[in-house]
């Protein structure tokens, strides 16, 4: 196992592969820092000293988002050299394998849909069993992780890359949570390079989702940049994201920013899709965050048609691909604008 990970692509190769059990054992770092690999493509890491922290890192939920994959496999090997060395409890995930080795965002089902028990809601067939399967496994490895370090303060960042462009280049989707954002994350947010951060007005069903719904943990989901693929990818794009987790990950002071400074949007519609008459009123190439004035028209399906209700609103994640009973879109207004 330590011979993979010492690479810098070694955490994805051996990701690849079939899981071996004998991994599951504890291996000891000569600095005392110990590793067990739990699942394909999930990796614990116990540090010799911990200072308060159960961290996971995930990526790979959607198999094209190739960066934050190659972030964390560099970061593994460089835990396994030696060349840093982690202060906290960790747990790294590389959701979904099976579309990695494809290139594609999923095998058959959208993995970021079927956390927080949403799994159990979709028919388990051939084609679905591999995600199905995985998110319970994920959501299984995610409890146990946080059950053994139930004293530490829970930090959950799954990391992601856009398909879209982005008026904001990076941005962070804090899943609802009753309380509201604190200083110290906003710092962390942008520390970590994000620009914007919209904040979820119900409950949902992705993998960040999961870990405040059952462990209030403080856990959000980045998007770091555009989709390329493996190999494409310049770390200089990501600076601030991979010095910023190396600092988590070490327990070292985070670059400190004013928390005033991170641009705030909250939900306020969700744009379904609720059979095949549906309309969407917006272009396929529209940029996330691209505002729509008051009364524009940008969808409307057998039962509803929905118009920009407040003076100014932002569509993010447009994707009228998406299966009869899905979200095609979020609609956003920004908090306290100047």
């Amino acid at each position: 196992m330590l011979s993979f990970l010492e690479v810098n692509s070694g955490f994805i190769e051996l990701s690849k592969k079939p899981h071996n059990p004998e991994f599951e054992n504890w291996v000891e770092l000569p600095n005392q820092v110990a590793l067990r690999m739990l699942d394909s493509g999930v990796l614990q890491v116990r540090p010799a000293k911990a200072k308060g922290t159960a961290l996971v890192l995930s990526c790979g939920v959607h198999g094209n988002e190739t960066a934050p994959i190659e972030i964390i496999s560099n970061q593994i090997s460089r835990i396994v050299t030696g060349a840093i060395e982690p202060h906290c409890e960790l747990l790294y995930i590389l959701g979904n394998p099976e579309s990695m080795q494809t290139s594609q965002r999923f095998v058959s089902l959208n993995m970021n849909r079927l956390f927080a028990g949403a799994y159990a809601n979709y028919e388990l067939n051939e084609d679905s069993k591999y995600e199905i399967e995985r998110a319970k496994k994920l959501e299984e490895l995610v409890s146990r992780f946080f059950e053994e370090n139930s004293q530490l303060t829970k930090i959950h960042l799954d990391l992601h890359t856009a398909i879209k462009p982005s008026f904001h280049k990076t941005f962070a989707i804090r899943p609802y949570h009753q309380s509201a954002i604190s200083p110290q994350s906003k710092r962390l947010l942008l520390a970590l390079g994000i620009e914007a951060v919209l904040q979820h007005n119900k409950p949902s069903t992705t993998f960040s989702a999961f870990s405040v719904q059952k462990f209030n943990a403080e856990a959000y989901t980045l998007e770091l940049g555009k989709v390329k693929p493996f190999g494409e990818n310049n770390p200089e794009d990501f600076s601030a994201a991979i010095q910023t987790l190396d600092d988590l990950v070490q327990s070292s002071s985070i670059v400190e920013h004013n928390a005033d400074s991170l641009i705030e949007y909250k939900v306020v519609a969700e744009i379904m899709k609720n059979s095949d008459e549906f309309k969407f009123y917006v272009p396929d190439d529209v940029e996330n965050f691209t505002a729509y004035p008051q009364g524009y028209l940008i969808a409307e399906d057998f039962d509803y048609n929905y118009r920009v209700a407040f003076e100014r609103e932002s569509v993010v994640f447009p994707n009228i691909n998406v299966p009869v009973g899905q979200r095609v879109a979020i609609m956003v207004t920004e908090v306290n604008p100047d």
